[in-house]
């Protein structure tokens, strides 16, 4: 890959932004991101990379960047201990006024960072949130683009309206990229890893939230996420991972009487629950498996407490408040095979594209 972009010395007055990314054995994408942020036309950056133990070339290609730009750090995890960790390793390290995420499979349009903080300077918020662009293909041909209009949002509205963001209902983006925060923010609240690898983002939002006088959410893309990079495979842990967030949710909205989270909370943990399924199925898992997962979650209890006391009109969440197992997984088997369809033909588009 060429990857040109103007080395230079000194930030000419501007405050230094950190950018943080963490990888693993990304070295067909890992490039791509650095050169995107190299290249930024805000130039008073420091890029942190923090190998969690990759076993591919990442490390390698990182190190050739390395050699050439004294902006760059590699911070080096001693074994693989998951994307949560290494995000925290890198927040440990940082120096910059502001923090920003990037994920090692993803990369920034030419002038998000300078975007994002003309907004944070600009309006004096904690955090600054920008649209997306959703890469949907492995060579970028494939864009769907996602902007909000424009939001500056102070407390108390800020709290009461939007705190919902975390709990099923999308006001507010609960990723960690595509943002710019004020390190002072992190000074503020004492955060650990959640050692989770699924939802990790969400929760360091969460917590961060509270303490958040204001927020703005730009209407420029600052972001290009690729779909189908890490986030198209089956992940053993993510069921896992959701249901302990949904008690740790559980538990903040109980911290803050924030009650109005509550149906919302339980409608995305069943949304989840099928979900699984469905991924169950789409990755061709036994039937025996899938039926034991069921029973078990059945008869602890969880899918009478997510569905009580809640009402929501679809198919799955009918079947499950019903107890109706035999049609929620047919439901689920058919929409297993659907998505794989689109997914067979989706493909094929993309690989047609390639050569027009």
């Amino acid at each position: 890959m060429n990857c040109k972009y103007k080395l230079t010395v000194g930030g000419g007055g501007k405050p230094l932004i950190s950018v943080i990314v963490p990888f693993y054995n990304v070295d067909r994408y890992i490039e791509k991101c650095i050169c995107s942020i190299l290249r930024q036309s805000y130039e008073n950056i420091e890029l942190i990379l923090v190998n969690d133990a990759s076993t591919d070339n990442s490390l390698n290609i990182c190190r050739k960047y390395a050699r050439k730009d004294t902006r760059m750090r590699i911070i080096e995890q001693p074994k693989n201990l998951g994307v949560d960790k290494a995000r925290f390793r890198g927040l440990e390290t940082v120096t910059g006024e502001y923090i920003m995420f990037v994920d090692s499979d993803d990369y920034l349009p030419l002038n998000a960072v300078s975007i994002l903080y003309q907004e944070i300077l600009s309006s004096g918020a904690d955090i600054v949130e920008g649209g997306m662009c959703r890469v949907l293909d492995s060579w970028g041909l494939i864009k769907k683009k996602r902007v909000c209009e424009r939001l500056e949002i102070e407390q108390p509205a800020l709290f009461q309206d939007y705190f919902i963001s975390f709990f099923g209902i999308n006001k507010l983006g609960v990723n960690l990229w595509g943002k710019l925060y004020k390190k002072g923010l992190f000074d503020k609240v004492k955060l650990k890893p959640s050692g989770m690898k699924m939802g990790e983002d969400l929760l360091m939002n969460m917590y961060l939230f509270p303490f958040v006088n204001k927020y703005v959410v730009t209407n420029h893309c600052v972001y290009c996420y690729r779909y189908g990079g890490l986030t198209s495979r089956f992940n053993p842990t993510l069921y896992s991972d959701l249901k302990k967030q949904y008690y740790i949710k559980m538990d903040m909205l109980a911290e803050y009487d924030y009650r109005k989270g509550i149906r919302s909370t339980k409608i995305e943990m069943c949304n989840i629950f099928c979900s699984h399924l469905i991924q169950m199925y789409r990755f061709n898992k036994s039937e025996q498996e899938i039926n034991l997962f069921v029973k078990e979650e059945k008869q602890s209890g969880f899918l009478d407490e997510i569905t009580n006391e809640v009402e929501y009109h679809t198919n799955s969440f009918l079947f499950l408040k019903n107890g109706d197992i035999d049609n929620l997984l047919e439901y689920c088997r058919e929409m297993a095979e659907r998505k794989k369809l689109l997914r067979t033909i989706f493909r094929w588009v993309s690989s047609l594209l390639r050569f027009v």
